[in-house]
């Protein structure tokens, strides 16, 4: 194509003869390549001088990475480049001569077919995904572009072979779907082992300490009234204190590793726990609102969902400064949405995009192991809202 794309500027050029040829248009009189070639070597015609050009262009043509194949109306391959017959069998004598369609799968030769349009004009690039056959039948991926030569009946098709670059593109593809399922297996180990930690630290530290309470408040009965000793008394009471806060720091760690309520109530009593306490302590207010009022879902799945909504939330505590946050939570047949919004400062595109966001990176993550979708946007001023879409099973 390059070649025949410079013979009209070359032309017109050396023999001062400015409008000696048509190559695009079907109006005027069609030149065969054998014409402007012996043209284009005769010495009458043009001086020497071109030919080293006509040279360059050969080999641009012979020396290219990419496989070429020209073809007339009826799919009969009038020639090849070398890389292209390097790739469809090991001699040019096997190829030329063939109709293309012994080169094209079955599937792809449809789309290839019905894709070429007679008089297309040399400008116009067609690209088909194309599965090719190689002369001892071997399947190779291939990206073909067609163009149609100085004779509207001939196509030259270039040819990329994929096969490389797909069998790395699916290998890459199954190497990200092991780590992702190595990635759930890890979370469903980490979950279990929160699960255990959460009740040991619940069942047995906090059986403890609450003895301990309950140890400290009878011996400060036993102290006999006006005849203790005031600095016993006052060491019992910082004691006891001290006892108090750290029940309630252990019931918030195991809180945090793994909600009771999650395990005894669901996923929809825990949110609306949750939503309520964090906003107490984060000091921003809330809303709630579910529909239907109540539904269950599968624990591993409620699970996932909690651990988003806890990032959501931290990230709300951490980044927002919002005043107020909503939760709206619906189950479809086959689909659970959520939606988050508060009414802070509102993230921002680098914030989403940032490569050190390791929160909504984890969140990404978890949604993409549930097959779901998840949406952030956020208007500067008005706040930033979270929509989670997820895929369910029907009896879920």
């Amino acid at each position: 194509m390059l070649i025949l794309k410079f013979m009209n500027h070359l032309l017109v050029h050396e023999t001062r003869c400015y409008k000696p040829f048509c190559l695009h248009s079907g109006k005027n009189i069609n030149i065969t390549c054998e014409t402007i070639l012996s043209l284009i070597l005769s010495p009458k015609v043009v001086p020497g001088r071109m030919r080293p050009l006509l040279s360059r262009y050969e080999a641009l043509f012979d020396l290219a990475p990419v496989g070429y194949i020209i073809l007339n109306a009826n799919y009969i391959i009038l020639d090849v480049n070398p890389f292209c017959a390097r790739l469809l069998g090991p001699d040019p004598k096997l190829i030329i001569g063939q109709v293309f369609r012994r080169f094209v799968s079955d599937e792809s030769w449809p789309v290839f077919s019905a894709g070429l349009i007679a008089n297309t004009p040399l400008s116009e690039n067609k690209e088909f995904e194309l599965t090719l056959k190689t002369v001892d039948g071997t399947l190779l991926s291939a990206q073909a572009n067609v163009l149609s030569l100085v004779n509207p009946d001939e196509y030259i098709i270039s040819i990329l072979d994929m096969t490389y670059r797909r069998q790395t593109d699916d290998r890459m593809q199954g190497l990200t779907q092991k780590l992702r399922d190595l990635s759930a297996h890890i979370e469903a180990g980490m979950e279990q082992e929160k699960k255990r930690i959460a009740r040991e630290i619940h069942d047995g530290l906090g059986s403890a300490l609450s003895a301990l309470k309950m140890e400290l408040s009878l011996l400060r009965r036993r102290l006999e009234p006006g005849n203790s000793d005031p600095e016993i008394e006052k060491q019992i009471r910082s004691m006891s204190a001290l006892v108090e806060g750290t029940v309630d720091l252990v019931r918030k760690l195991a809180t945090e590793l793994r909600p009771e309520v999650l395990d005894e109530l669901g996923l929809i009593a825990t949110l609306r726990w949750y939503t309520r306490d964090f906003g107490e302590r984060a000091g921003f207010t809330s809303g709630f609102t579910v529909y239907p009022k109540d539904f269950k879902l599968d624990p591993a799945l409620s699970t996932a969902i909690f651990r988003i909504f806890q990032e959501i939330m931290n990230n709300v505590a951490k980044h927002s400064a919002a005043g107020r946050v909503t939760v709206f939570l619906r189950k479809q047949q086959h689909q659970f949405l959520m939606r988050v919004r508060d009414d802070g400062i509102g993230i921002h595109e680098e914030e989403l995009n940032h490569k050190r966001s390791f929160g909504i990176i984890g969140m990404q993550e978890r949604v993409k192991l549930l097959k779901g979708q998840m949406k952030i946007t956020g208007i500067k001023g008005k706040g930033t809202t979270v929509l989670l879409e997820i895929p369910i099973q029907t009896n879920s």
